[in-house]
């Protein structure tokens, strides 16, 4: 059985897309049907939710950055209007 933990995505944002960690969901839940006893099936479970819970900050932080660029372009925007009005 290998060890899903040591393959997580790069935790550096500016390194890694969402791509990476979707496949990291995948490669978990690929070794799943491997699991041969109880304990390591909960082990693959704790993996998967790690990794979706890490996807779930990756996407939020995305969106945030997203929303914080968004707002200084607007004000860019308005900035530029203004002094065409000028």
């Amino acid at each position: 059985m290998s060890n899903s933990s040591l393959k997580a995505p790069i935790e550096s944002q500016n390194e890694t897309d969402i791509a990476e960690y979707f496949n990291h969901i995948q490669r978990i839940l690929g070794e799943i049907p491997e699991a041969e006893t109880r304990a390591d099936l909960a082990t693959k479970v704790t993996e998967l939710s790690a990794a979706i819970t890490a996807t779930r900050f990756f996407v939020a932080t995305k969106i945030e950055d997203y929303m914080e660029l968004n707002k200084r372009l607007i004000k860019l925007e308005k900035k530029i209007k203004r002094q065409s009005i000028r």
